[in-house]
C-alpha cells in the first residue's frame, strides 16, 4: 500500500490513503521499493525526515535513515503523472477506477524507486550501489589511455623475447590497471625480474592502462562493503620466449630500442635495458 495526503480532483481511488499519527498528524507516508542486481527491497519513506529500509518481512531485519526529500513535492509529481497518462488514453478512463488504480501504482512506483537511487542512496552510511540499470558500471575492461591493449601487449612480448634468461618458462608476465584505488604496475602474481620491472614501468607510463571489476569480499551483496575495487590484467606467456635462440633475441632488442625511443625513455635506460 502506498500513502499519502494528496488532494485530487480526479475520482478517488482507495489505492492511496492518508496515513494519520497521533503524535504527528500531518505527517505523510509513502511505502515503495527498489531493486538492486540480486533482489528487491520495500522501504518506508515519511515527511517528517524519517524512513526505513526493510530487508525482509520481519520489522526487526531492517534499518533506518534520515533524507530530506519533500514529499509534498513528490505527491504533486505523482498526481502529474496520473493526469498526463489519462490524457494519453481518453476521458472514458476517469470512470474506471481500477485502470485508475493500476495508473496511480505504476506512477508511484516508479517514481519513489526514481526518489531512491537519485536522492536517498547517496546519503546512506553504507549505500545500496547495484541497480537492474547500473550493470553498465559494474566494471570497465581493460584498456589504454594512450595507445591501445593491443600494441601494449605486443611491447610486453618484445620485453619477454629479449629477455636473456628466463627461470620459471611456465610463468606469465601480468601487469594490472591503474584504478581508484591502485597504481598500474606489475602483479604481484607476475614472474618478476628486475629488468622486466622497469620495463613495465615504463610501458605503464606510457600506455596509462585503465579498467577496473569489483571482487566480492563477504559483505552484504549489494551493498558497497561488500565488494572491493580490483585491477583487470594483461598477461604474456613467457614459454615461447624461453625458447627462443639468442640471435633472435639480439634482433629483437634493436626492436626494443626502437620502441623505447618513441616512447622517450630516458638513455641510459635504454642503453641498459637493451644491452645484450
Amino acid at each position: 500500500m502506498f500513502e499519502s495526503t494528496v488532494t485530487e480532483t480526479l475520482p478517488k481511488v482507495r489505492f492511496v490513503e492518508s496515513l494519520t499519527d497521533s503524535k504527528q498528524p500531518d505527517v505523510i507516508s509513502f511505502s515503495g521499493g527498489f531493486s538492486t542486481g540480486d533482489a528487491r527491497y520495500k522501504f518506508e519513506i515519511k515527511g517528517d525526515g524519517t524512513g526505513t529500509i526493510f530487508y525482509s518481512d520481519y520489522c526487526s531485519d531492517s534499518e533506518d535513515f534520515a533524507h530530506e526529500c519533500d514529499l509534498q513535492v513528490l505527491s504533486k509529481e505523482i498526481e502529474e503523472a496520473v493526469k498526463s497518462e489519462i490524457e494519453l488514453n481518453g476521458q472514458s478512463l476517469k470512470q474506471d477506477n481500477s485502470e485508475l488504480e493500476k495508473i496511480r501504482l505504476e506512477a508511484t512506483t516508479e517514481k519513489l524507486e526514481e526518489l531512491f537511487w537519485e536522492e536517498i542512496n547517496q546519503t546512506l552510511e553504507d549505500p545500496f550501489f547495484r541497480s537492474f540499470d547500473d550493470e553498465s558500471e559494474w566494471g570497465e575492461e581493460f584498456s589504454c589511455q594512450r595507445g591501445n591493449t593491443a600494441e601494449l601487449k605486443s611491447f610486453l612480448e618484445l620485453c619477454v623475447l629479449t629477455e636473456r634468461k628466463i627461470a620459471a618458462p611456465d610463468d606469465y608476465l601480468v601487469i594490472d590497471s591503474e584504478t581508484d584505488c591502485e597504481t598500474s604496475g606489475l602483479s604481484d602474481c607476475s614472474y618478476y625480474s628486475e629488468r622486466l620491472a622497469e620495463l613495465v614501468e615504463i610501458a605503464c607510463a606510457y600506455f596509462k592502462p585503465a579498467g577496473h571489476r569489483y571482487d566480492y569480499n563477504d559483505g552484504c551483496y549489494d551493498r558497497s562493503s561488500g565488494y572491493s575495487m580490483s585491477s583487470e590484467s594483461v598477461s604474456v606467456s613467457l614459454a615461447e620466449a624461453a625458447r627462443v635462440p639468442t640471435r633472435e633475441k639480439m634482433i629483437g632488442m634493436l626492436r626494443l630500442k626502437e620502441k623505447l625511443v618513441v616512447m622517450e625513455a630516458a638513455a641510459e635506460k635504454i642503453k641498459r635495458l637493451t644491452d645484450f
